[in-house]
């Protein structure tokens, strides 16, 4: 087996793809599960790192084992990596010979200096003294240790720090892809320092939500991280993941210069948005006029002021929040929508479905602009017109029942509610309907009887009569087969 085949890619010298495989890889091989192949599995990760690094395509001429044949692969690599190191002594011989022709001279200078310095000297050096040249007590493997989990906090925190990097998910990819984080044994380590960041540093866009979820997998190991972190902080995370609390920041970008504090206006948008979640009216009003205040042209807070205002019955504030959002973001769907029941509810019935209609322009099967527009058009006595509307917008059997749209649809067919004349649409609907199924179903029916059909004519019209029997033998093929075409209409309809 060779080291691509145990890794399950093509050969490359791409880190992120030879990174990726071994993060997929290692999920079918745990070493406490499955030691022996994640020995295998490491053995071949490090193996395609040194060649990737290399720069060398020693795959092509060199076979890539792993398990018994590794001791070739490293022969390989090595006298590939060894031809490198002495072109590169080479080069650098001469200078090291000049160097050492240098520090020979400084040694000599600093022995003259240091004789005299000892001839001249009067006292000897306190014991607390000579502690200076005593040797430090070595701890490397704990260093070890700590360190890439210092290094990912370090590098994390100025990550963040720095507004214009931590919004794009490419710094974080790269951040992600670095060496030290694809040691399994400082899994754990890089996980609780993450979580332990995360609670205090929550402000992150969806597509940096997303990086971390496909390295530190929230969503598949949801029961790890609930059993072993604080749960209203993975409920947050995992809320961030799916995107029900999603919070856009591109609009941050489109301005020169940021002169307010962004991550207090931040705070004070994200718990403005969980006070809204809870009905906490009063409190929510408060935190979004202090960060309306700071900053306006925020599409997700204008968007939460205006429903903020809905509320609290203040409409005409609300219309203003929906016409700042759809004037900043021209394709900002939600505040069309929002302002065109608005509209609606103020009995504004043609502004309403010019909103409608330039939904319809993008997403015509959208039920909930249908309904709306349907509704203005009933409020504006259009009824052939909203008849016609539902006629060509016929849901499909597999859709998703829109039931405030079916409502408006059998009340308007009402002809108490609201008189209506017999169309020729109409009828070509009824005739669609009913005839269609059953020239379908004859169809059926001659393509699987008329064999015995053929058969009863030929002897019907030889034979001056027919015997009863045969007669009867004939009607109950008949019924027979009508039962059978009546049992697939019926399997059809369900």
């Amino acid at each position: 087996m060779t080291i691509w085949s145990m890794l399950e890619i093509e050969p490359t010298d791409e880190l992120a793809i030879i990174k990726k495989a071994y993060a997929k890889k290692l999920k079918s091989h745990h070493p406490e599960d499955d030691p022996e192949g994640y020995q295998q599995l490491r053995e071949a990760y490090d193996t395609a790192v040194k060649w990737a690094r290399s720069g060398q395509r020693i795959a092509s001429t060199v076979p890539s084992l792993v398990g018994e044949d590794k001791k070739e692969i490293a022969e390989a690599i090595s006298k590939e990596i060894e031809k490198m190191v002495i072109q590169a002594e080479k080069v650098t011989r001469v200078d090291e010979a000049e160097e050492e022709e240098s520090e020979e001279e400084e040694q000599e200078v600093e022995e003259v200096d240091t004789e005299e310095e000892v001839e001249g000297a009067t006292s000897i050096p306190h014991e607390n003294e000579w502690a200076l040249f005593r040797p430090l007590p070595i701890q490397l493997d704990a260093d070890l240790q700590e360190q890439p989990a210092a290094i990912f906090d370090r590098q994390i925190r100025e990550l963040y720090a720095d507004f214009s990097r931590r919004i794009k998910q490419a710094s974080w990819h790269s951040l992600l892809n670095e060496d030290f984080m694809w040691s399994i044994e400082h899994r754990d380590r890089l996980r609780d320092k993450l979580m332990l960041f995360l609670d205090q540093h929550r402000n992150l866009p969806y597509a940096v939500w997303e990086a971390l979820d496909s390295f530190f997998h929230f969503r598949e190991d949801k029961e790890i991280f609930l059993q072993r972190y604080d749960n209203k902080l993975v409920e947050y995370i995992l809320g961030q993941v799916d995107g029900s609390l999603e919070m856009r920041y591109e609009c941050f970008l489109l301005q020169e210069s940021l002169e307010f504090d962004i991550e207090h206006y931040l705070n004070l948008r994200q718990s403005a948005q969980f006070m809204l979640m809870e009905d906490k009216h009063t409190e929510a009003g408060q935190l979004l006029d202090e960060a309306n205040k700071l900053f306006q042209n925020d599409p997700d807070l204008q968007l939460m002021r205006a429903k903020y205002c809905l509320d609290t019955a203040d409409y005409m504030e609300a219309l203003v929040c929906l016409d700042r959002v759809t004037t900043m973001w021209p394709n900002e769907r939600d505040g069309y929508l929002l302002r065109g029941r608005l509209l609606y509810y103020l009995q504004r019935y043609e502004e309403a479905m010019k909103d409608c209609e330039y939904l319809l322009q993008e997403d015509a099967g959208n039920r909930d602009v249908q309904c709306l527009i349907l509704e203005c058009k009933i409020a504006c006595s259009q009824i052939e017109e909203a008849l016609t509307q539902t006629e060509t917008n016929e849901p499909k059997k597999d859709e998703f029942v829109h039931f405030r749209y079916l409502a408006n649809k059998y009340m308007l067919k009402n002809k108490k509610l609201y008189p209506q004349r017999l169309r020729i649409s109409s009828l070509v609907t009824i005739g669609k309907n009913i005839i269609g199924p059953i020239l379908f179903y004859l169809l059926v029916f001659l393509k699987l009887s008329w064999f015995y059909i053929l058969v009863y004519t030929i002897c019907y019209f030889s034979v001056s009569e027919l015997p009863p029997l045969v007669n009867a033998v004939f009607i109950l093929i008949i019924l027979w087969k009508i039962r059978n075409i009546c049992k697939t209409a019926y399997l059809f309809s369900n």
